[in-house]
C-alpha cells in the first residue's frame, strides 16, 4: 500500500511496495529508490524544447513549490494507486508544468507525464517535451545491473529496430532513410556514437534468467515517442525520453499540451517486461484485439499494374479452393485508382470499384482495399480546386511530399505527377476525407481498409492549418473518423505507427515491405535482415493480442523452393496474426497450394522468439497452444543460409517447458516422430528451410501428438480429445474443410497396443480409418463430408 510522507529539501513524497519517490526542491531533481533501498533512478528532470531553445526543469530554470505538490488516489484503466503532481514555473514566467509520477498497487512500474501550459500572453512554439531526462552530465542515472543488450524499435513497419550490444557503436537502421518527422533535439547523448535511438519503446537485457526492464510510451495520442539511451557504467545508464510534435506546433495562450505517458517497468525476465509493457499499452488505449485477417492480396506479384479481371479470376479461385480452408478476404492493393486523391477505378477497372466489391461478395468473400488517404496528386480536381486544403511549408508555400530522400535528388525534381498532403485540420478537407471513407466503406462496400504512406505525409508536416495540432493528433484524428464512419465491423490495417492509432486500428503491418521481384528478394523478405518477417516478429511479438493483431506480410511462394515455402508458411503461421496469400493463385503449383492450405486459417496464437537477444533476425520461435483438452508447444527453427545446414542445441527451458519432464517430439513437415526428449535436444535444420516440431508432455497413455492439417498441429482442427481409462479408448472431435481428408497422429506408449479388428492392416469406421505406422505411432485418417466434422474413437489393448 502507499504512504505519503511529509517532506523537506529532499523528501520522500510517496511510496508503494516497490518504489520510494523523492524530490529535491533545491535542485529540482527526482530520485526513485527501490523499496529494498537500492537506487533505481537518480537526478531525473523534465525538459521543454521550444523555438528559443531547450530548457530543463533544473534549478534555476524552474521553481517548484513544495506546498503545491499533490498526491492523489487514482483508479484508472491500469489500476489503482497514487499519483504525484509536481508544479513548476520557468524563470521567465512563460511556461508552467505539471510533472506527474504515478505508482500502482501490485505493479512494478512507474508512469511519467509532463503537462505544459503557456502562461504568457503570446503563442509559443513547442517542438517537444521530455517527460523524463536522466543524464550523467546532470548527475542523473538509471541503475540496471549488468545491462548487456537492448531491444530497439523503429518508427513503423519498414524499420523493426534491432538488438544492440550496449557499449558498442550504434548504427542507425535506415531501410527507407530517415523518417520525415519525429526528429529528436540534440542533447549530451547525441554526439556519443554508443548512444542508441529507439521509437516508442525499448527493452533492456542482462540475461534470460535475470530481471528485464522496459522503457516505453503507453500512449501516443499527442506526440511521436523517441528514446535515446547510453550505457555510462557497469550498472548505470543515461537516457532521454522525448515526445516530439512538429517544428511549427504552436501552443496558444493558456493552452496545455501533454507529453503523453511513459512507463518504466521491471519484470522477472526480459520477455515478461516486454509483455507487461504491451499489456499496459493495450489497457490504456482500449485496444481492439480482433480476429486476424485470412485472405489474399495482389501486390507482390502485380505491383501497381493489374486489371479488375485479374482480381476477379483470383477471387473466384480463392472461393472455389481456399474459402473452405479459412480464406475470407480479397484485398485490392495500389494500382486501381486514377490518381492518388482520385480513388475511383482507372481504365483497367471499367466497371468501377463498387462493382468489384460486389463481385467479390458474390463469390462469398469479403472485399478489402488499399488507400493512401493523405496523398493527393496535382492532376486531381480536389487539388486544383482547393489548394488551401494541403500542407504548407514554413513560408506558406505548398509543401510537396514523397518518399524521395531529399529535394536535391533527380527523383524529387522529375517526379510526375507531383504529390501533396491533405491537411484534415482544415474543416473542408476533413469533410472531404470523411466523405471518402464513407464512399469506400458504406457506398462501395469494402470491409477491410489498408492505410499506407504515412512516414512521408503527415509525419513530414512543419505545421498544420490548425497550428495547435501535432502529427500524432492528426493521424489519430484520421483514424477516429475512419472508425466512426466505417464502423467496428470494418477491419482497419495500419501501415503507419500503430502506437498512435492504438484502440482504433485492428491490425498493423510490422515488417519491411520489400519488392519480391526475384527468388533472392522473396527469401530476404522473410529471413534476411533485422526488419524481415522473422526479425520483425522477433522484436515486435509482444504487441500481438494486446495492442493490435500483428501482420508480418503476405505468404508468397511462387519464387521459393518447396522447403523455402514451408519455412515462409511456418513463420507466418507461428506469428498467429494476419495470414494473407500474395501469389497468383490461378497459376500456383499444387505443391505450394497444399502448403498454403496448411497455413489457413490463422490460429490466432502467440509465438515468442527463443533467441530474442541472441540473433537478429531471430530464427527460433515457440508457441504454447492451450485448449480445454490439453496443452502443447509448436516450435519452428529456421535456417536462412542457402547452402549450409545448422545444428542447434536447445534446452527445453528455453521453450518454456519443464526440463525435468519427458516430452514427445514430432516433425511436422517431415512427418517423423523424433522420440522422447528430456532436458534438451539437438535439432538439425537443412539449408534454407525450417524444422517445425511439436512437443507434448508424455502422459503414458495413447495421445494425439500432431495432425497433417495445419502448421499449428491441432490449434485449428482439434475441438476435443479425451481418454477413457475404463474402456482404454481415445476419442476426439475434429473439424476440417468439407469433402477433404487429413490425418491425426497418435502416440502409443509401451503399456498399450493397437491391432486392427476388421482387416489385417487397418480398420474402417464412419468418417475415419485407423492404421498403425509402427510400434509407437497410429494414424487416424479422417474423411470429411459436407458437415466438416468427424467424431472419432479408437480402442487400445492395455498390456
Amino acid at each position: 500500500m502507499f504512504q505519503v510522507v511529509a517532506s523537506n529539501s529532499q523528501k520522500s513524497i510517496a511510496k508503494n511496495d516497490f518504489f520510494v519517490v523523492k524530490f529535491n526542491y533545491r535542485t529540482n531533481q527526482l530520485m526513485i529508490d527501490k523499496a529494498t533501498n537500492e537506487p533505481f533512478i537518480s537526478g531525473a528532470t523534465s525538459a521543454i524544447n521550444t523555438n528559443y531553445g531547450t530548457q530543463t526543469t533544473l534549478a534555476p530554470n524552474y521553481t517548484f513549490n513544495d506546498k503545491k505538490t499533490k498526491v492523489v488516489t487514482i483508479n484508472d484503466k491500469i489500476g489503482s494507486g497514487k499519483r504525484v503532481s509536481l508544479f513548476g514555473t520557468d524563470n521567465t514566467k512563460k511556461l508552467t508544468i505539471e510533472w506527474r509520477i504515478a505508482l500502482y498497487d501490485r505493479h512494478q512500474f512507474i508512469v511519467f507525464e509532463t503537462i505544459c501550459k503557456n502562461s504568457s500572453s503570446e503563442a509559443i512554439q513547442i517542438k517537444s517535451i521530455e517527460p523524463l531526462r536522466v543524464l550523467k552530465a546532470e548527475a542523473g542515472s538509471l541503475y540496471y545491473p549488468n545491462a548487456s543488450k537492448c531491444l530497439l524499435n523503429g518508427a513503423m513497419y519498414y524499420d523493426a529496430g534491432s538488438i544492440h550490444t550496449l557499449g558498442t557503436p550504434y548504427i542507425k537502421s535506415t531501410p527507407y532513410g530517415e523518417t520525415k518527422g519525429g526528429i529528436m533535439q540534440p542533447n549530451s547523448l547525441s554526439l556519443n556514437d554508443e548512444t542508441v535511438q529507439s521509437w516508442w519503446n525499448l527493452g533492456l537485457f542482462s540475461g534470460y534468467d535475470n530481471n528485464g526492464m522496459s522503457i516505453g510510451y503507453i500512449e501516443n495520442q499527442v506526440s511521436l515517442g523517441r528514446i535515446q539511451l547510453l550505457k555510462t557504467g557497469r550498472d548505470q545508464l543515461s537516457f532521454v525520453v522525448e515526445s516530439v510534435y512538429d517544428e511549427g506546433f504552436s501552443l496558444k495562450k493558456n493552452q496545455t499540451i501533454s507529453s503523453d505517458k511513459v512507463m518504466i517497468n521491471i519484470a522477472p525476465n526480459p520477455y515478461r517486461s516486454l509483455e507487461d509493457y504491451a499489456e499496459t499499452v493495450g489497457k490504456v488505449n482500449g485496444s481492439k484485439v480482433s480476429s486476424p485477417v485470412n485472405g489474399w492480396c495482389n501486390w507482390f506479384y502485380t505491383l501497381d499494374d493489374y486489371t479488375e479481371e485479374e482480381i476477379v479470376r483470383n477471387a473466384e479461385f480463392a472461393s472455389n479452393y481456399l474459402r473452405k480452408y479459412g480464406l475470407e478476404y480479397i484485398q485490392i492493393d495500389e494500382g486501381y485508382q486514377k490518381f492518388h486523391g482520385d480513388w475511383e477505378g482507372n481504365a483497367r477497372f471499367p466497371h468501377g470499384m463498387k462493382w468489384l466489391a460486389q463481385k467479390i461478395k458474390d463469390v462469398g468473400l469479403k472485399p478489402g482495399i488499399w488507400i493512401a488517404p493523405f496523398v493527393v496528386s496535382d492532376t486531381t480536381a480536389v487539388f486544383k480546386e482547393h489548394p488551401d486544403w494541403f500542407l504548407k511549408n514554413e513560408d506558406g508555400s505548398l509543401k510537396r511530399i514523397g518518399p524521395w530522400p531529399g529535394e536535391n535528388t533527380d527523383w524529387f525534381k522529375s517526379e510526375q505527377p507531383k504529390r501533396y498532403c491533405l491537411d484534415i485540420t482544415h474543416p473542408e478537407a476533413e469533410k472531404w476525407f470523411t466523405d471518402l471513407i464513407d464512399t469506400i466503406a458504406n457506398n462501395w462496400g469494402y470491409q477491410l481498409i489498408k492505410v499506407d504512406f504515412v512516414a512521408w505525409t503527415v509525419f513530414s508536416a512543419h505545421h498544420f492549418y490548425n497550428a495547435s495540432y501535432t502529427p500524432a493528433m492528426v493521424y489519430r484524428k484520421a483514424f477516429e473518423i475512419m472508425r466512426k464512419v466505417a464502423g467496428d465491423s470494418c477491419h482497419i490495417l495500419d501501415c503507419g505507427p500503430g502506437q498512435v492509432t492504438a484502440g482504433l486500428l485492428n491490425s498493423m503491418r510490422i515488417e519491411y515491405d520489400q519488392n519480391y521481384g526475384y527468388s533472392a528478394d522473396a527469401w530476404k523478405q522473410y529471413f534476411i535482415g533485422s526488419s524481415s518477417s522473422a526479425g520483425a516478429l522477433g522484436k515486435r511479438y509482444f504487441f500481438h493480442h494486446t495492442v493490435w493483431t500483428n501482420d508480418i506480410d503476405h505468404l508468397c511462394m511462387d519464387m521459393l523452393s518447396p522447403h523455402q515455402s514451408q519455412a515462409a508458411a511456418s513463420i507466418i503461421a507461428l506469428s498467429g496474426g494476419n495470414t494473407m496469400s500474395g501469389d497468383r493463385l490461378v497459376t500456383l503449383d499444387k505443391t505450394k497450394l497444399e502448403i498454403l492450405k496448411k497455413a489457413f486459417p490463422s490460429a490466432n496464437s502467440l509465438a515468442r522468439p527463443i533467441d530474442l537477444f541472441d540473433d537478429d533476425p531471430q530464427t527460433a520461435f515457440a508457441s504454447t497452444i492451450k485448449r480445454s483438452f490439453g496443452e502443447w508447444t509448436v516450435a519452428g527453427f529456421f535456417n536462412p543460409d542457402l547452402t549450409t545446414d545448422v545444428q542447434r542445441h536447445i534446452s527445453l527451458k528455453r521453450l518454456w517447458l519443464d526440463p525435468d519432464k519427458i516430452y514427445l517430439c514430432y516433425d511436422f513437415w517431415k512427418e517423423q516422430f523424433l522420440g522422447e526428449v528430456i532436458d534438451s535436444m539437438t535439432i538439425h535444420i537443412d539449408p534454407a528451410s525450417v524444422t517445425l516440431l511439436s512437443f507434448h508432455e508424455k502422459k503414458n497413455i495413447p495421445q494425439v501428438i500432431s495432425t497433417s492439417r495445419h502448421i499449428m498441429q491441432g490449434a485449428v482442427e482439434l475441438k476435443d480429445v479425451s481418454f477413457n481409462f475404463e474402456k482404454n479408448s481415445l476419442s476426439g472431435i475434429s473439424v476440417g474443410p468439407a469433402n477433404t481428408s487429413y490425418s491425426v497422429i497418435v502416440y502409443i506408449p509401451d503399456a498399450y497396443d493397437w491391432s486392427p479388428r476388421q482387416r489385417k492392416m487397418y480398420d474402417d469406421f464412419t468418417g475415419f480409418s485407423v492404421k498403425k505406422v509402427n510400434n509407437h505411432l497410429l494414424r487416424i485418417d479422417l474423411h470429411f463430408g459436407a458437415s466438416g466434422r468427424v467424431e472419432w474413437a479408437v480402442s487400445f489393448n492395455k498390456q
